[in-house]
């Protein structure tokens, strides 16, 4: 069922609930009133006679028993008057031929002092009362309740119940279309979106209610959808460009060590030329594996906690050994009195990357080759991590543009390198939920600010 069908469904049955309770109150309070009324008018009936037929002090004498019982139960009059006295035998009537009250009636009126009740179609009012010697009698009042008008109020109660119905079905049809009307437009809106147009949004309207913010919402996700698309179509071109130079420096370098025969110092120099290019490809190929693996399945990567100290030790090792012109130096601030506060929730393998890639970065672009890590350790687990270089620094225009896959800056294209190393290193942190930000001063180099997000958890599980 749709939800306009279902909504009119909804304010049909709610409309129809509080129709039924409202008209029903209706007709029970008039129906109740009408019989107060009437009640009434046979309580003045019975008062009128036992000031009448009880004024003197003479015991009343009970009448003959000349009564005909009705052979239905409809009686043959609409109204009577008769008194009983207290053996319960009638001593006055005005309809002689009247059937009697029974005894239970007579009992119930001399216990509860006055009582309502039904004899045959006579609705009827019975009511103690006393001559002037003391002697106790009943009278009993009778009338015919004629039905008609509540018959009458009922029909046009249930003919406006169901009138009212329809055109509430009607209205909540119409007002249930008017209120998804938006909906229905942002659907068809979007379902025209093209993979080839990614640039059009979805129009929010005018207004600021619920159906803007669903508006705003799917075209904040369209921006996150043409960014991915962008990074992708940008990454497959990128990684295509990357690719071939590499790929063509190798073709090349073997075709001319194969055009003649050479010395074996100009074969060995060939080989360690293309022996450099596979090992640039092979990092490059093991940094985009490693992205790959932190978008496509981050819930896949096993975090456990490790000793930041010893992290950033070990990437000054790892930088040194692996390039033996580099020099790191690591700078510890006031070391905290209890050693679980060294430890943070990561994946040692990735983070560990994360930290060689700027420490890398920072040695390549220095022109002394070397680069200066300071960390700061706080009681509450928000450590600071500095990678400073000495090198040119980074314009402001491009400090967010090195965090995207294989962007090289003009100034550095004779440099070597991957172009995914600071991307990678962007990812990994925010997996970690570990901030960075980008500094550079007006006197040159580049600071790379690590701040850890808390002391979650310390120590060992």
């Amino acid at each position: 069922m749709q939800i306009r069908a279902r909504l009119t469904l909804l304010f049909v049955l709610i409309a129809a609930g509080i129709l039924a309770g409202v008209l029903c109150s209706v007709y029970f309070l008039f129906k109740k009133n009408t019989k107060d009324a009437f009640f009434q008018g046979l309580e003045s009936k019975a008062e009128m006679t036992a000031q009448t037929a009880l004024l003197g002090a003479v015991a009343l004498n009970p009448l003959t028993a000349n009564w005909i019982a009705p052979e239905e139960e409809a009686l043959p009059y609409q109204d009577n008057i008769s008194i009983f006295n207290n053996a319960y035998e009638r001593v006055f009537t005005v309809t002689p031929d009247a059937p009697p009250i029974s005894v239970k009636d007579l009992q119930d009126i001399y216990q509860k002092g006055e009582s309502h009740f039904q004899h045959y179609n006579l609705l009827a009012l019975g009511r103690k009362a006393s001559n002037l010697s003391g002697a106790t009698y009943v009278v009993v009042v009778e009338g015919y309740f004629d039905p008609t008008q509540l018959t009458q109020l009922r029909n046009i109660l249930i003919i406006s119940f169901f009138v009212g119905l329809v055109l509430v079905a009607l209205a909540g049809w119409y007002y249930a279309g008017q209120a998804l009307a938006p909906v229905s437009r942002i659907v068809q809106e979007v379902e025209n979106l093209q993979p080839a147009d990614l640039s059009r949004r979805v129009d929010t309207g005018r207004t600021r209610d619920e159906i803007a913010r669903l508006a705003e919402t799917f075209n904040r996700l369209l921006d996150r959808v043409e960014q991915a698309f962008k990074m992708q179509r940008m990454f497959l071109s990128n990684v295509s460009h990357e690719l071939r130079n590499p790929l063509t420096a190798i073709r090349a370098q073997l075709d001319v060590a194969l055009q003649r025969d050479r010395e074996p110092d100009a074969y060995r120099q060939a080989l360690q030329s293309v022996l450099d290019d596979v090992q640039s490809l092979s990092e490059m190929e093991e940094e985009l594996l490693q992205l790959a693996l932190i978008h496509n399945d981050p819930g896949a990567i096993p975090f456990a906690p490790i000793r930041l100290d010893e992290l950033l030790w070990q990437a000054k090792q790892q930088l040194q050994k692996r390039h033996p012109e580099y020099r790191a130096g690591v700078e510890f601030g006031e070391m905290p009195a209890d050693d679980q506060v060294l430890f943070v929730r990561a994946n040692e393998a990735l983070l560990l990357t994360a930290m060689l890639n700027l420490m890398n970065n920072a040695c390549k672009y220095s022109p002394d080759h070397q680069v200066q890590v300071r960390a700061d350790f706080q009681p509450d687990g928000r450590h600071i991590v500095e990678v400073c270089d000495h090198g040119p620094g980074i314009p402001a225009e491009e400090q967010q543009l090195i965090f995207e896959p294989f962007f090289r800056s003009p100034r550095h294209l004779r440099v070597k390198g991957t172009g995914v190393g600071l991307s990678l290193v962007q990812s990994i942190l925010t997996l970690h939920k570990i901030s960075l930000s980008v500094e550079s001063p007006a006197k040159g180099g580049a600071v790379f600010r690590l701040v850890f997000p808390g002391a979650t958890y310390l120590g060992e599980e």
